[in-house]
C-alpha cells in the first residue's frame, strides 16, 4: 500500500469519525458561528534536528502561505528544561528546571510548581477548550487511573516514561466531565494513537463546544531514541513503525530499503553532513576526540535512516489532524510546528545526543502555517526567537492582554509571523546548560547515553547566540569557546581569543542572570 493511499484512508476514516460525533450534537452545532478567535494547533516533537526536516513534505508544507523562522533557539537543549521553557516564557534560571530528574533540581518535582501558570491555564481563562496528547515533562507520574490533570487542561491524553518504547505504553484518558481512565497499548505505534486522538478531540470539540475556539498541542515521543536501547535489541535505536522499516528486515515494511519520504534510504548518509568527524583539536577539551570508528559510523548512519523513518510517521500525523480540519476551520487556524530540541550523531565527533550549544543540537525549526482568511504569502524571517517566545505567542494569537502576555522573558512572535518587521526587536538568544549527574538509584534519565569515549557530556555552560556568532562559557574551562558562524556555519574553527569575546561575555552577563533581583529583565537583556 503506497504512503498516500495510506494517508487517504486515514483521513476518510478521520472524516467519518467527525461526521458521526457532530451529528450527534444536533443541527445547532453545525450551524453554530465560527469563533472569531481563532484556533491553535501546537505540533511539538522530541528531538528533531533541523536536518531531518528536507524528509518531511507536509510539514514542509506549512510555509506555504505561512511563516518559517530561520533563526530560532532553544533556551536548553535538553526535553525538560526546554519545555519548561516554552509553558511558562521563562528561561532555565528563573524557571529553576535544570535537567530531567527529580533528583536532580529538574524533572516534574522542579516543574510541578509552575503548572498554575503555564499558557494552559491561560488560554482556558480566555475561554479556549484545550487538549493535550503524547509526552509532558520528564518523570510525571502516570501510576494509576488516579492520575494528576494539570490545570488549564479539558482533555489530557499523556505517556510517562513508557511512551519512549513506541509500541509498549500506557496512556491516559481524561476528557473533562468524563471518568477518566488508563488504557495499555494494544501495539499500535503512539505516533499512530495520538493522531487518531487529536483528530477525536477537534471532533469532540466541535460537538461539545461549538462556537468555542480550541487549543490543541500534540507532542510524540518521535524520533527520541528508545529509553533502555541495548545493542542486540529486536527494537532499533530509534524505532519506526513497523511500516516504514525496509522490507527485508523483520518486522517487515512496505518498502525496500524504508520509507524515507521520497529518497531511497540507502542513499542518505549522515556521515555527509556537515561537521561530520571533523577534526575538534581546536575545540575545548571535553569535545577533543579521535575519530570515530568505521563500524560505529555503519551504525550511525543506520540510526540517522531510521530517524527519518520515525519523522515519517510523525509527517503522516500531521497530514491526518489538519486533514480533519473544515474549511472554516482553515480560515481560522494557527498551526505551529517545532521541536523542544535538536540532536547530534556524529557531528564534531559526538556520537548521539544533544545539550551542546551547536547549532545542530540549539536550532530546530520553527514553522506556522496562518490562518487562510488574509494570508500574506510565504514569510521567512531570520529575527531571533527562542523558546521563551512561544507563551506570549499563544497568548497573543488567543487576544490575551499585555499585561499578562508580556509578563515573562519572551515576547510574541505574532507580528513576525504576520510579515511585520518587530521593532526594538533581541539581538541575542540565550542557551543555558547544566550537567546532569548520573542517575540515582531507581531513576532512569531518557537523554542518557553509555559513558564512552564518544558521549562525553558537556560541562554546565552558558551560551549566546547572535545573528552572526556564538559563544560559550564553560564551567571549568579557562577560555570560553568563539565562532563567527557567517564565515563558518557548521562551528568547525573555534577562535577563543578573537576579540569580539570580551563584549559578548558583557551581554551574557547580564543574560544569565536577568529577571533576578537587580538584574535587568530578560528582554531588555537581550537587546543590548
Amino acid at each position: 500500500m503506497t504512503r498516500h493511499i495510506r494517508r487517504a484512508l486515514a483521513v476518510a476514516s478521520a472524516l467519518v469519525l467527525t461526521l458521526s460525533l457532530v451529528s450527534h450534537a444536533g443541527a445547532g452545532a453545525a450551524a453554530a458561528a465560527k469563533p472569531q478567535r481563532p484556533n491553535i494547533i501546537f505540533f511539538l516533537v522530541d528531538d528533531m534536528s533541523a536536518d531531518l526536516l528536507p524528509y518531511m513534505d507536509t510539514v514542509r508544507g506549512l510555509a506555504d502561505d505561512g511563516t518559517t523562522f530561520s533563526n530560532y533557539y532553544v533556551s536548553n537543549s535538553l526535553c525538560c528544561p526546554s519545555r519548561a521553557s516554552m509553558f511558562t516564557g521563562q528561561y532555565p534560571h528563573n524557571t529553576g528546571v535544570a535537567t530531567n530528574l527529580n533528583s536532580d533540581r529538574g524533572g516534574y518535582k522542579a516543574f510541578a510548581p509552575h503548572e498554575p501558570r503555564t499558557y494552559a491555564v491561560s488560554l482556558a481563562q480566555a475561554g479556549y477548550r484545550t487538549g493535550y496528547l503524547g509526552k509532558y515533562i520528564n518523570e510525571y507520574p502516570v501510576k494509576d487511573a488516579n492520575y494528576h490533570v494539570p490545570p488549564g487542561w479539558d482533555e489530557w491524553h499523556v505517556a510517562a516514561g513508557s511512551g519512549y518504547q513506541e509500541f509498549k505504553y500506557q496512556l491516559t484518558r481524561y476528557v473533562k466531565g468524563e471518568t477518566p481512565a488508563l488504557d495499555t497499548s494494544d501495539g499500535t505505534y503512539l505516533v499512530d494513537e495520538l493522531g487518531k486522538r487529536a483528530t477525536d478531540f477537534i471532533a469532540r470539540s466541535r460537538a461539545m463546544a461549538p462556537g468555542k475556539p480550541f487549543f490543541l498541542q500534540v507532542s510524540p515521543f518521535a524520533p527520541h531514541s528508545r529509553l533502555n536501547y541495548k545493542p542486540g535489541d529486536k527494537e532499533p535505536h530509534f524505532p519506526p513503525a513497523r511500516r516504514d522499516r525496509p522490507k527485508t528486515q523483520f518486522p517487515a515494511g512496505e518498502f525496500p530499503n524504508g520509507d524515507c519520504g521520497g529518497p531511497d534510504c540507502n542513499s542518505i548518509d549522515v556521515s555527509k553532513l556537515p561537521a561530520f568527524d571533523e577534526d575538534t583539536s581546536d575545540k575545548p577539551a571535553w569535545v577533543r576526540r579521535a575519530p570515530l570508528a568505521p563500524a560505529l559510523v555503519k551504525t550511525l548512519r543506520k540510526d540517522f535512516r531510521d530517524r527519518i523513518r520515525m519523522v515519517q510517521s510523525v509527517d503522516d500525523m500531521v497530514e491526518r489532524v489538519l486533514g480533519t480540519l473544515t474549511d472554516a476551520e482553515k480560515r481560522n487556524t494557527y498551526v505551529v510546528f517545532t521541536s523542544d530540541n535538536g540532536f547530534h550523531l556524529g557531528q564534531h565527533r559526538l556520537e548521539r545526543g544533544k545539550s551542546t550549544a551547536y547549532d545542530h543540537d540549539i536550532r530546530v525549526p520553527l514553522l506556522v502555517k496562518r490562518p487562510t482568511a488574509g494570508r500574506n504569502g510565504n514569510v521567512v524571517t531570520n529575527a531571533i526567537a527562542q523558546n521563551v517566545d512561544l507563551f506570549a505567542t499563544f497568548l497573543d494569537m488567543a487576544g490575551v492582554g499585555a499585561a499578562t502576555r508580556d509578563s515573562r522573558d519572551g515576547r510574541s512572535l505574532l507580528p513576525l509571523i504576520q510579515g511585520n518587521k518587530a521593532k526594538d526587536w533581541r539581538k541575542t538568544a540565550l542557551i543555558e546548560h547544566v550537567k546532569p549527574k548520573r542517575a540515582g538509584s531507581g531513576e532512569t534519565d531518557p537523554d542518557a547515553e553509555p559513558l564512552q569515549a564518544g558521549n562525553a557530556q558537556p560541562p554546565s555552560y552558558a551560551a549566546v547566540r547572535t545573528a552572526g556568532e556564538l559563544y560559550v562559557e564553560y564551567e571549568g574551562e579557562a577560555k570560553p569557546e568563539y565562532y563567527n558562524t557567517v564565515t563558518d556555519p557548521n562551528q568547525e574553527s573555534n577562535d577563543p581569543d578573537n576579540a569580539r569575546t570580551a563584549d559578548l561575555g558583557k551581554v551574557l552577563d547580564a543574560l544569565a542572570g536577568c529577571g533576578k533581583p537587580g538584574a535587568p529583565d530578560c528582554w531588555t537583556a537581550a537587546r543590548l
